[in-house]
């Protein structure tokens, strides 16, 4: 699935809470030191209050005014593409066109022709030429979204058009130069996909010029007040009523929800209450009590089900930590913020349980530093 997107201000604060607004800049000028033009009063007027979302907009305003290939890292619900979204409206590419590629809504028989056209009669149902997204993106920016699901022989392709700046449509004879900015997004180790040979590393290297990685919406709760009120505002628009305001204790009841589905969670929780309820009537804490029970449906079941098997504490625990580690290929870094602990944390309960016995763990750092090695 592909989108295209005129070059308008984003108004989609569901990255951020702070979207950027595209001023008057030409597609010819940089924007004046990578900076954004404008910042809205998304929460109050002042941008985020974090630190961590600070720094994490500044670098996206850094790395804007350049043509620099950005990757955006993040967990599901993040606002990956709300980001790649305000790097292109405050990109000197501004007015020209911005294209989504939502890679997971593709099969794999359709990304070549979808990334990169095909001429009329290339296959059976070809009846009409294709221009394809790179050509659409054409002095505006592309952005590949889930790109850890774009299939081997795409992979080759993309990295040839990253190369040499031109694409190849199917049945053509000849390529096509190419004017486009790249921008992707995953919520993947790509790093741990290259050794695992399901990513090539040329590829990789091609599109990391610039890695970003967006704040989960639980390192940032300083940003909760003024997220909140942004959501319940676009809300409001899309049910064309005024947003319930909130109730008391409210703001504490999100806050100390864990959010594992990060903003796209904290807003689908908000447009079920507002849906729900009266116009305009505070919203009641405890219509916020279905939190509660999603996050503990799941624990819930898998102790029912570790009972029923005669499971130990400890062998429900050493049972986790082994998935994780097969899940980050053995990278303790990313085993321990899969779990939610600190790596020293991680391999301390790891040497408890034995799990540690086989000796095939490592650290992001030395696997990066063996890559260089070898």
């Amino acid at each position: 699935m592909t989108q295209s997107r005129p070059p308008a201000a984003d108004s989609d604060a569901s990255g951020s809470g702070a979207p950027w607004k595209r001023g008057g800049s030409s597609p010819s000028r940089p924007v004046e030191g990578g900076r954004p033009p404008d910042r809205p009063a998304a929460e109050g007027g002042c941008g985020p209050a974090s630190p961590i979302q600070r720094a994490f907009e500044a670098e996206l305003g850094m790395v804007a005014g350049s043509e620099a290939t950005v990757l955006l890292l993040g967990e599901s619900g993040t606002g990956k593409s709300a980001s790649a979204r305000r790097l292109h409206a405050a990109s000197r590419r501004a007015d020209g066109p911005l294209v989504e590629v939502h890679l997971g809504a593709l099969t794999p028989t359709l990304v070549e022709s979808e990334l990169f056209g095909h001429e009329k009669g290339a296959f059976t149902d070809a009846s009409r030429s294709r221009a394809g997204c790179f050509r659409r993106a054409q002095g505006g920016t592309l952005v590949l979204d889930d790109v850890d699901l774009l299939p081997g022989p795409a992979q080759v392709k993309l990295l040839r058009a990253l190369q040499e700046r031109v694409v190849e449509p199917v049945g053509a004879e000849a390529p096509v130069a190419i004017d486009v900015r790249f921008c992707a997004t995953t919520n993947r180790d790509l790093r741990a996909e290259v050794e695992a040979g399901r990513f090539r590393e040329d590829l990789y290297y091609r599109l990391a010029v610039v890695t970003l990685e967006v704040p989960p919406l639980r390192a940032r709760s300083e940003d909760l007040p003024g997220l909140v009120e942004t959501l319940l505002a676009g809300i409001g628009a899309r049910l064309g009523r005024p947003a319930r305001p909130l109730g008391a204790g409210c703001l504490e009841r999100l806050g100390a929800h864990a959010w594992p589905g990060n903003v796209r969670e904290l807003e689908n929780a908000l447009e079920r209450v507002c849906a729900l309820g009266p116009a305009q009537t505070p919203i009641d804490v405890h219509e916020f009590d279905f939190l509660d029970e999603v996050a503990a449906g799941i624990p819930e079941e898998l102790a029912r089900q570790a009972l029923a098997h005669g499971l130990t504490a400890e062998q429900l625990e050493a049972a986790l930590l082994a998935e994780a580690l097969r899940e980050q290929r053995g990278n303790l870094s990313a085993a321990a913020r899969r779990v939610g602990l600190t790596r020293r944390a991680f391999e301390y309960r790891v040497a408890r349980t034995g799990e540690g016995d086989d000796g095939g763990h490592h650290d992001e750092a030395e696997a990066e530093s063996q890559r260089g090695g070898g």
